[in-house]
């Protein structure tokens, strides 16, 4: 009767189980086609530039900075025709959710709109703030001209059509990486930016790309109480960026701030719209996948903050647990910077049961590589 009541029960799991199963299943196999056709839209010199095996430690050296800067494995989006250009939009849109498409592309888009402002201020003679008020005249413009969304990369590790595989889109401000293995899709680490932040003048004033990261984190502290807060704050001085950016993951050594069982019903509500934010770039089986996984573990969760807690001002969150880091950092007030990852399975490598190794670019090597990149454009012009 037991044996009888086990076969039953560990049926009806199984009958209910199988359609999130399937429903997975079919999110990757549609990836996968789309995969396929885009590299069937590739001709021979660019698949070599593609192509990349899945066991490469290419997979985690990405990046958010210029393409200037640094310009990690893959093909370039300005080295692509029309039908290559619509099959890699098919694959995204197939990969991410509508939320998490038009965050990408609208990142991408706004680095044409980031030339055409810096642009403006290079005519007006406008001084930089930054390593490239150093250049010459020609020079900076140089620099300014790889602004643009031609210059985002994309590579494809191991075969769509074997049962694990990645891709990956990086560039400025951008970073977005997937992992598929046996029907089950992970999306992390996934890094994104946008500047400006909130465009100030011109026919696309108030546009924001990444409208909610900032308002939801505080709208968040701003439901605290004054005891609730003293935790939560970890900093009130400068704020700093990402610390688990490009080649730094597993930089964050301890939990700070404040658990989860510290917080009310209504503020963990809030902190769990807060998160789904963040995974519902993906589609809706893997974020829901995720979510679950972050749900086990809800009361190992940590939220802390640096900064005043003033929508105008610099200020930097995270979120941390043994499932999800997220950071989001107000670099300067129309300047901002966000990462999800997974620290237990970055790049599926759980799943992959394969470590990947990454390093973090040396800052005077890449300031060093784009002045010489510079100086090569502007003297071919």
């Amino acid at each position: 009767m037991i044996k009888n009541k086990f076969i039953i029960t560990l049926s009806f799991i199984i009958i209910v189980s199988m359609p999130v199963l399937v429903h997975s299943a079919n999110q990757a196999f549609e990836i996968s086609i789309k995969a396929n056709a885009f590299l069937d839209s590739l001709d021979e010199s660019q698949l070599i530039i593609a192509k990349i095996p899945l066991g490469s430690n290419k997979r985690a050296e990405w990046t958010n900075l210029p393409n200037i800067m640094m310009q990690p494995a893959g093909l370039l989006i300005k080295d692509m025709n029309q039908k290559s250009r619509k099959a890699l939009h098919r694959l995204m849109r197939a990969t991410l959710s509508s939320q998490g498409y038009s965050k990408i592309t609208g990142v991408m888009l706004l680095d044409d709109l980031l030339q055409e402002i810096e642009m403006q201020d290079w005519r007006a003679n406008k001084e930089r703030n930054d390593f490239v008020r150093t250049f010459s005249k020609p020079m900076a413009k140089a620099f300014i001209s790889t602004r643009d969304y031609e210059n985002y990369s994309v590579a494809v590790f191991g075969k769509p059509s074997d049962p694990s595989w990645g891709w990956r889109i990086t560039g400025h401000h951008l970073a977005a990486n997937f992992t598929l293995v046996n029907g089950k899709i992970a999306f992390t680490p996934i890094f994104l930016g946008s500047n400006p932040m909130e465009v100030q003048n011109g026919r696309y004033a108030g546009i924001r790309v990444l409208a909610n990261e900032g308002v939801l984190g505080i709208e968040f502290m701003q439901s605290l109480n004054k005891e609730q807060r003293l935790k939560a704050i970890i900093n009130n001085g400068s704020v700093k960026d990402i610390f688990e950016g490009p080649g730094r993951r597993k930089s964050l050594q301890k939990y700070e701030g404040i658990l989860a069982t510290d917080l009310t019903k209504k503020q963990n509500h809030l902190l769990e719209k807060l998160i789904g934010e963040f995974i519902n770039n993906a589609k809706s089986q893997a974020a829901s996948s995720q979510y679950d996984l972050i749900k086990k573990t809800w009361d190992e969760l940590w939220f802390s903050w640096q900064g005043t807690v003033d929508a105008d001002s610099k200020f930097y969150y995270r979120v941390h647990g043994p499932r999800l880091l997220i950071e989001y950092s107000r670099v300067d007030n129309n300047h901002d910077h966000m990462i999800i990852r997974d620290p237990s399975n970055d790049y599926g490598e759980d799943w992959l049961e394969k470590h990947y190794e990454e390093h973090h670019p040396n800052i005077k090597d890449t300031i060093e590589n784009s002045r010489k990149r510079a100086a090569d454009i502007a003297n071919k012009k």
